[in-house]
């Protein structure tokens, strides 16, 4: 099967991750699969991995949009793909004009991995009226386009590929005890709200520290917060985090505070799954997929969004007990690999694609 996938490339955000991790799966098994972004860090990442690379970038001006619709009709022309995978919805539109135009045939999905609320019922309907297919990345999200009105025989899910690690290290030994964020460092990751927490922590009297890994245009605001609430010798920002096996080595808690309220934001993000991986207990919010893989008490624990002593509570139980971390990063990372292993991704992305031949 001859696969593109469209997206955005620019960063080493989840989307951009994502994509490549799927990319590089569908290669191991075989597929000729095709990367039509931006340029970014992790386009030589897959390149060596096989994955050819056309530079098409749809996120600019009109005008620059119009252009990628053409050079995509182009690519279209000549490779004639069985698939083109939407990876962001604003690609979605020249995709499918492309399609049309250069490879009739070829089905255009859309990877569904969150949106902002006003938009899910504007996507519901057009791609419904455009005969997309979707893959939302977690059954949550599924659910959510559903209630949106788009028809259920052309829309399932699957979770985003995992990171390949290494090997999962042990826990770096020390005298007191590392959190973590991983995101983007935007106002829907919301790390302003970690940091509200981290500072009732230091002021409970724990002995803790926190790693802020990410990049993005909240940078210079967190940096100067953390100086405001008088934490920044305790708080490192260690800009973009390429080795994930050196990031959990020294993390023994992930927190993570998205701002997202009802419909709105990520179905479920790499970071939980990451810490997933390495045996990493989660404190978050219990929003969107969250609770698919997280069970509280079981795997992490949940809040609701805005119960700051709560989540302070969880993340203060686990750092007086480094038991009960292990117990919980074991059954996180069992979850993770039993819902979301290779050959269970893979399976329901066929799967997925399978969508197209029954309707």
């Amino acid at each position: 099967m001859k696969i593109i996938i469209s997206t955005f490339m620019g960063g080493l955000g989840g989307t951009e991750n994502a994509s490549y991790r799927l990319g590089r799966l569908l290669k191991s098994h075989g597929h000729d699969v095709v990367l039509a972004s931006s340029d970014g860090p992790l386009i030589p990442d897959a390149q060596a991995a096989g994955i050819r690379w056309y530079g098409i970038d749809f996120y600019g001006s009109a005008t620059g949009y119009l252009k990628a619709v053409l050079q995509f009709a182009k690519m279209l022309k000549k490779e004639k793909p069985d698939i083109v995978h939407c990876q962001m919805a604003k690609i979605v539109p020249g995709c499918v004009a492309a399609a049309k135009l250069a490879s009739p045939r070829t089905k255009v999905f859309y990877h569904a991995r969150g949106l902002m609320a006003p938009t899910y019922p504007k996507i519901a309907k057009l791609f419904d009226k455009l005969g997309v297919y979707i893959i939302a990345n977690c059954r949550h999200e599924r659910d959510k386009i559903i209630r949106h009105g788009f028809p259920e025989e052309r829309i399932t899910y699957t979770y985003n590929a995992l990171h390949q690690a290494d090997y999962v290290p042990e826990k770096t030994v020390k005298d007191y005890v590392q959190l973590g964020t991983l995101s983007r460092l935007d106002h829907i990751r919301a790390v302003h709200l970690t940091l509200e927490i981290f500072k009732m922590l230091v002021e409970r009297g724990l002995n803790v520290r926190l790693n802020v890994a990410g990049i993005g245009e909240d940078m210079e605001d967190l940096k100067r917060q953390a100086q405001d609430l008088g934490i920044a010798d305790r708080v490192t920002f260690l800009g973009g985090v390429r080795d994930l096996t050196a990031y959990f080595r020294e993390v023994d808690i992930l927190l993570s505070n998205p701002k997202c309220i009802g419909d709105d934001c990520a179905g479920l993000g790499n970071n939980i799954l990451e810490a997933g991986i390495y045996k990493t207990p989660v404190v978050t919010y219990r929003m969107s997929g969250n609770g698919e893989i997280v069970i509280n008490g079981e795997t992490g624990f949940l809040t609701e969004f805005g119960e700051k002593e709560r989540f302070a509570d969880y993340v203060e139980l686990l750092v007086h007990n480094p038991g009960k971390r292990r117990e919980l990063g074991e059954a996180l990372h069992k979850r993770v690999f039993t819902l979301c292993s290779d050959e269970e991704i893979y399976r329901t992305t066929m799967a997925a694609y399978a969508m197209a031949d029954k309707t």
